[in-house]
């Protein structure tokens, strides 16, 4: 598809979804320097990804950046050039988009009756407060996408149309993947049960036969976790509690979710055990409190937590008004501002959100030769075969990895 065609598609999108001026001009300034460098190149003005990531290459050396891990932050926003390029050569529409406060994702106000239909069912339905609020996400991306087809209800959705739209997802991790076809088979589902479409196109979407153990989740090393640990001032409040929910997770394996829902009551100080009804599977938790732990959440509440009796949450915001910590915070920029103290190079570990800290507590486990089944019990999996997953890891490369309570001390 020639270049000049697909800018031309896309600068129109681009003024349809109030994309402000500075950065259309920052799109168009870009795509003037690729047709040059085609032209000089390949004599036409044909577009392609390969052509555009020697583009990249040749003008700012960003792929060779990529791949060898210093490609800065801002440069980032080049690779979106491209991609907006090839996205939609392929779809016509404007995919990987960035949701920023400055831009959201505003819906055709044809749509509006139509979510704020969806949105009452999930508000009185029984999910999570994060799986409702997912889904909400993913049917105003839906809808967008729509949008952008020229559909303007929801009788004029097809399989065909649902296809395209799961097309557009090509080149995301499978769990992205996942996420996205629950949540559009969730919002399909409830098209259909309330008559707005005649077909169940929900159970016509499948997901790609990608095994979920394919990938070996990431465990950190001993010695960054102890370096991380070390970078955590533990004199200030917001440290004493950053510090106790980093060791949940480092030590129990509890997930952010249950961590920010701990209440006073979860925990028997005397027999220095904590129990709780899990935020994800709603299936009861009981686990030893090892001291290296129970000091660490003792000390946050004595020294650290805000003199705030209004809510029996144990972690709050420490900000006025004093929150519980929100559902939408996953706390991961507390885990990349202490790998940046202790001098963790971020950009080489695929993941660095509190989730990571829970396979490390897995992979320790498994090291201890812990027997798989209570593995299974304390990480709080619904079965066996997903904790299996840590049992693909090379157990001489684990043995560098494990890391006992003992060594998170308490001073």
């Amino acid at each position: 598809m020639k270049l000049e065609m697909i800018t031309d598609g896309l600068k129109e999108l681009l003024l349809e979804n109030h994309y402000n001026s500075t950065t259309i001009h920052f799109y168009e300034r870009e795509w003037k320097k690729i047709q040059t460098f085609l032209m000089n190149e390949y004599g036409d003005t044909e577009y392609e990804m390969e052509r555009g990531l020697k583009y990249l290459e040749k003008q700012y050396n960003l792929v060779s950046k990529y791949n060898d891990g210093t490609l800065s932050q801002q440069r980032v926003q080049l690779l979106r050039v491209v991609h907006m390029l090839e996205d939609y050569s392929l779809h016509r529409v404007l995919t990987r988009r960035y949701y920023a406060s400055k831009n959201p994702l505003t819906l055709d106000e044809r749509f509006e009756p139509l979510f704020n239909e969806y949105a009452d069912f999930l508000d009185s339905s029984e999910l999570s407060v994060s799986t409702v609020n997912h889904y909400k996400r993913m049917s105003v991306v839906f809808m967008d996408y729509l949008t952008q087809r020229k559909i303007s209800s929801a009788d004029q959705v097809t399989m065909d149309i649902c296809n395209s739209y799961l097309k557009t997802l090509a080149g995301y991790s499978f769990k992205t993947v996942e996420q996205n076809v629950c949540g559009v088979r969730h919002f399909l589902r409830f098209l259909h049960s309330s008559g707005k479409i005649s077909v169940d196109y929900a159970e016509k979407i499948h997901m790609p036969s990608i095994s979920k153990s394919a990938r070996i989740p990431s465990a950190w090393q001993a010695e960054e976790l102890k370096a991380m640990l070390a970078a955590i001032d533990r004199n200030s409040p917001t440290g004493k509690r950053d510090y106790a929910m980093i060791v949940l997770a480092c030590v129990l394996g509890l997930r952010i979710g249950d961590i920010k829902n701990l209440r006073f009551k979860n925990f028997n100080w005397e027999e220095k055990k904590l129990s709780i009804i899990q935020h994800k599977t709603h299936k009861p938790l009981n686990l030893p409190l090892p001291d290296a732990v129970g000091w660490a959440v003792i000390d946050y509440i004595k020294n650290g937590r805000p003199q705030y009796y209004e809510s029996d949450v144990i972690f709050l915001k420490h900000m006025p008004p004093f929150d519980p910590i929100g559902d939408e915070n996953h706390m991961q920029q507390q885990i990349i501002r202490y790998m940046r103290k202790a001098g963790i190079d971020q950009r080489r570990k695929k993941h660095s959100g509190f989730h990571s800290l829970r396979h490390s507590a897995g992979s320790m486990l498994l090291e201890m030769e812990t027997p798989l089944p209570v593995i299974t019990d304390i990480l709080g999996h619904s079965d066996s075969d997903v904790t299996a997953v840590y049992l693909k890891t090379d157990l001489q490369k684990l043995a560098e990895c494990v890391l006992s309570p003992e060594d998170f001390c308490y001073e």
